[in-house]
C-alpha cells in the first residue's frame, strides 16, 4: 500500500499556483470589460457599452488597420525569408553555414531596443521616411528568426528519401518542392505565419522607434490611451485581442491534429 507523502503535493500545488499567477489577471481583465461603470476594480453592473466604444473609436480603427497591414506584410516576408533560409540550411551544403544560421537568429539574443535604435539610425542616415516601410522592415527583422527556427525544425525531421523517390520518378526540383516538401512543411509554415502575425501585431518596442505620422500601430495607440486613465474600454480591447490569439492557437492546433491523424 502506497504511503501518502505531503511532499508529493509540492509540484502540483506549485504548478497550479503558477497557472493562477499567469491567468488570473486575464480573467479579471475579461470580467471587467463588461462592467457598466468606468472603474476597473469596482463592479457596478453588466454592460456591452465599452465594446461598442471600441468599435466606434476612429483612432483605434485607424491603428488596427495599420497593425493589420504591417502584420500581414511582415508575416509574409518573414515566413518567406525564414522558410527559404531553413531549407537552405537543412538541404544544402555551403561554406559558413553555421555562421549563417547564427546571424539569422541573432535578433533573438540582442535586445530589441538595440535593434530598433539601429534601424532608426539607418533609416535616418538613408533618408527613408518613417512609415509603413520602416514598420514592415522592423517587424520582419524581429519575427524572421522565429519562422526560421520553426521551419528548420520541421525540415530537419523530413525523410530525405522522399525527395530521392520523387526524383527517381522523374520529378524536377520545382515539382519536388511543390508536391513533396511544401505539403509536408505546410503545418510548420502555417504556425510560423500565425506566430509572426501575433509578434507583429503585439510589438511595441520596435514600433515606438520606426512608426511615423499617420502610421501609429495598435500597441502605441493603447499606450497613449492609458495616459488618460485606465477604463474598461482598454479591457474590452484586450479581451478582443485575447479572443483573436485564442482563435489563432485553435487554428494551429486543429491543423496539427489533422496532420497527426
Amino acid at each position: 500500500m502506497t504511503r501518502f507523502r505531503p511532499s508529493s503535493l509540492f509540484v502540483p500545488v506549485l504548478t497550479f499556483a503558477g497557472y493562477v499567477f499567469l491567468f488570473a489577471p486575464l480573467v479579471i481583465l475579461v470580467a471587467y470589460s463588461f462592467n457598466s461603470g468606468r472603474s476597473t476594480v469596482v463592479w457596478t453592473g453588466f454592460s456591452l457599452d465599452w465594446y461598442a466604444q471600441v468599435f466606434s473609436d476612429r483612432g483605434l480603427q485607424a491603428s488596427i488597420k495599420v497593425s493589420a497591414i504591417v502584420a500581414s506584410i511582415s508575416a509574409l516576408l518573414s515566413t518567406v525569408i525564414g522558410t527559404s533560409a531553413a531549407l537552405a540550411v537543412v538541404k544544402r551544403k555551403f561554406p559558413a553555414k553555421n555562421l549563417f544560421s547564427t546571424v539569422l537568429i541573432a535578433p533573438l539574443v540582442l535586445p530589441e531596443i538595440v535593434l530598433a535604435v539601429g534601424l532608426l539610425v539607418a533609416t535616418v542616415w538613408s533618408g527613408v521616411t518613417l512609415g509603413y516601410s520602416t514598420l514592415v522592415a522592423g517587424h520582419t527583422l524581429v519575427s524572421a528568426p522565429f519562422t526560421f527556427l520553426i521551419v528548420r525544425a520541421a525540415a530537419a525531421g523530413l525523410d530525405p528519401r522522399l525527395d530521392e523517390a520523387a526524383a527517381d520518378l522523374g520529378a524536377n526540383s520545382r515539382q519536388i518542392f511543390m508536391r513533396v516538401t511544401l505539403p509536408l512543411l505546410a503545418p510548420a509554415i502555417l504556425s510560423a505565419v500565425l506566430l509572426s502575425l501575433v509578434i507583429s501585431f503585439d510589438n511595441f518596442v520596435m514600433s515606438t522607434f520606426v512608426s511615423g505620422v499617420g502610421t501609429t500601430p495598435l500597441p502605441i495607440q493603447i499606450y497613449a490611451m492609458l495616459k488618460t486613465g485606465l477604463t474598461p474600454k482598454i479591457n474590452a480591447l484586450g479581451t478582443i485581442l485575447i479572443g483573436v490569439n485564442v482563435l489563432a492557437i485553435l487554428l494551429v492546433l486543429g491543423r496539427y491534429l489533422k496532420t497527426v491523424r
